[in-house]
């Protein structure tokens, strides 16, 4: 086989790997601008520990406007309403 057909599959071999590393770096670059774009805000709605679904979705609408309530655990048997919203 003549020297410049090996240069050849070599040139194309690198050029077919260079270009998915930069597919590569360029869909992870795209993929963290997206994941910085979606920063969530957090508040919590104070209570006796004992919390229900409804009510604190409830409340956090009206505490937090365009939030979504959801019950957390935060000891053992011990849960406080918490909400969650879009940062803007």
């Amino acid at each position: 086989m003549p020297k410049h057909l090996g240069l050849i599959q070599t040139m194309s071999k690198l050029s077919f790997r260079l270009f998915f590393a930069i597919l590569l770096i360029s869909s992870v670059c795209l993929m963290m601008h997206e994941v910085h774009g979606q920063e969530m805000c957090h508040g919590r709605i104070p209570g006796d520990g004992s919390c229900d679904a409804g009510t604190c979705s409830s409340q956090c609408g009206q505490s937090f406007p365009g939030s979504q309530g959801s019950c957390v655990q935060t000891f053992i048997n011990r849960f406080t309403c918490q909400c969650t919203w879009p940062c803007s």
